[in-house]
């Protein structure tokens, strides 16, 4: 059975989280809404585990978000950084 990031609230699980245990109709029609993304599509990209080991797809938060995010993890960056420049500062594992 193959496990989605939801990209908004779906259900139980809110955005960021592993979504598991959908009906093949049911994950087909949540992807072609953009609700949920394939969790292999997105390993290693713009991804983060957070606190708790939740995953949390950076491309979904604020600027604010990501900075905060930046500040936990100690990584400097100029306060006039757009979002695909604080994104890109995250290390890939």
């Amino acid at each position: 059975m193959s496990k989605y990031i939801a990209k908004q609230s779906v259900g139980r699980f809110k955005t960021g989280e592993v979504v598991e245990g959908l009906t093949e109709k049911r994950a087909k029609f949540l992807l072609e809404q953009g609700a949920i993304v394939e969790a292999e599509a997105v390993e290693g990209e713009d991804v983060d585990t957070g606190e708790g080991g939740e995953v949390v797809e950076l491309d979904t938060l604020t600027n604010k978000e990501l900075k905060a995010l930046l500040d936990e993890e100690g990584i400097e960056y100029n306060a006039s950084d757009d979002k695909k420049t604080l994104i890109a500062l995250f290390p890939k594992d």
